[in-house]
């Protein structure tokens, strides 16, 4: 029998099926736990016509392949390297790497499915390669919607900051189309409570920021765990712990080396995943985590997006980022409910939930009703402010400051001709972030005053 939808997952298939019969590209923001494949499915069986599905990795690919297949679709083609398999069927899922050079494979489709949507980046790279060389209508579907950039700030300052996908230029989406909260999913008993234990005495805003702001140092980042002893407080976090599963995020294979080793004389099973493991060493890894014959795994910089583990009971973040998409992924690996699981604990030893906040208040909000999404938690926004200080990069008044500004015409790019006062605001926020030329990016911050922003000059 076919999956049952609940109403959240029904309005937003809903408003993809709106959507693509107004040929626009818009996302679906779907929390890890919200049941991602199942709208995957719905969206492609309802939609009628040829979809093909891209997702990043063989592990989301087969998740989002069984979705499809309970709802009694047969005519499924994979085209996937890792998979084994390059045929096509009414719906095709498939891995970006192996049809970004093969897009006239896909020519006569009607639409693409972007699973894990903020892996596209508008500016470059393999999904905007095949999207834009097909120019098929695009959802994308992802409890993300957001990334990084770093820019030069009216104030003159170089930022960096998390900015909404459709809030970005160029860009791949222009609509939100339908937003799931997270805090709605808690409340309403969809994914299980988190138990946050925060250890006091790390200051990730000491640790001195890569060129691009974007990131920490890894010389200083080294240095400053070192001092803080992260290594001894995680293992001591695992050792206190009662949890049957525990899953631990470093930042370096030479701290995770050091904890294996300090587990293993206390005789507690571990294990570590890492990018340089081989496959095969991975999934018998994992497989022997999720059986309980290992109870620990140290996890160097992977087991983010993708992985799927329901029993998860504990998480220890033994590693600060400036990114909220990363620190979300990581604490979604242990909000899906299992059967015997009262919930599971979070246990941050380097100043991520006083950054970010607990992700049961994250909300996404239009801040003005024009399409100006930001995300906000109970430590403040999270989009539209500076990773490293928090400061808040979009401050608002009541009322416009200054008259409409008639007499400038923009001389350039895709406004030429237009009067300053015609030109959309995320053009004029782009064109502030990104240009050069101090006398533009000073009309373009003035017209945005006069709109109701107040921005720093």
């Amino acid at each position: 029998m076919p999956p049952v939808l609940r109403p959240y997952q029904r309005a937003a298939v809903d408003a993809a099926l709106a959507s693509l019969r107004k040929k626009k590209n818009g996302i679906i923001v779907a929390p890890t736990g919200s049941g991602k494949s199942l709208l995957v499915a719905s969206i492609a069986k309802e939609a009628g016509g040829r979809t093909i599905v891209l997702q990043p990795t063989k592990e989301i690919l087969e998740q989002n392949k069984a979705k499809m297949e309970a709802f009694g679709c047969r005519d499924i083609g994979v085209y996937s390297a890792s998979c084994g398999r390059k045929d096509v069927g009414q719906v095709t899922f498939a891995t970006i790497g192996s049809v970004v050079k093969r897009p006239e494979v896909f020519k006569d489709f009607d639409r693409i499915i972007v699973d894990e949507a903020h892996g596209v980046n508008s500016k470059g790279g393999m999904y905007e390669k095949f999207i834009k060389g097909l120019g098929l209508q695009t959802i994308g579907l992802t409890a993300t919607p957001y990334r990084m950039r770093s820019y030069n700030h009216y104030s003159g300052n170089r930022v960096a900051e998390s900015r909404i996908l459709t809030r970005t230029r160029p860009r791949i989406f222009s609509d939100m189309l339908h937003v799931t909260q997270v805090g709605e999913l808690f409340e309403q008993g969809h994914l299980c409570p988190l138990q946050y234990q925060c250890v006091d005495g790390y200051d990730a805003t000491e640790i001195r920021s890569n060129s691009t702001g974007q990131d920490f140092d890894e010389s200083a980042l080294k240095q400053y765990n070192e001092a803080k002893g992260i290594v001894d407080k995680i293992v001591a976090s695992v050792r206190m712990s009662q949890a049957r599963h525990l899953l631990v995020f470093t930042m370096f294979r030479a701290e995770s080396a050091r904890v294996l080793d300090q587990l293993g004389r206390y005789g507690i099973s571990c294990a570590e995943v890492s990018g340089e493991t081989p496959k095969r060493d991975r999934e018998r890894i994992l497989a022997d985590f999720k059986a309980g014959r290992i109870r620990c795994v140290v996890n160097v910089a992977v087991l983010t997006v993708g992985f799927d583990f329901p029993a998860l009971d504990c998480i220890v973040i033994g590693r600060p980022t400036k990114s909220v998409a990363l620190f979300y992924q990581i604490v979604g690996r242990g909000i899906r409910p299992s059967p015997g699981k009262d919930g599971c604990r979070l246990i941050d030893l380097c100043d991520n939930v006083r950054r970010f906040g607990r992700i049961e208040t994250f909300e996404l909000f239009d801040q003005n009703g024009n399409g100006m999404w930001r995300l906000k938690s109970n430590a403040g926004f999270l989009t539209g402010a500076d990773v490293t200080t928090g400061e808040n990069l979009e401050t608002f008044v009541k009322k416009p400051k200054d008259k409409p500004d008639g007499g400038t015409t923009v001389t350039f790019g895709k406004y030429k001709g237009k009067p300053l006062s015609e030109v959309p605001l995320d053009y004029l926020e782009w064109g502030v972030g990104a240009f050069d030329n101090k006398m533009w990016r000073g009309r373009f911050a003035k017209e945005i005053r006069r709109r109701g922003i107040e921005v720093a000059l």
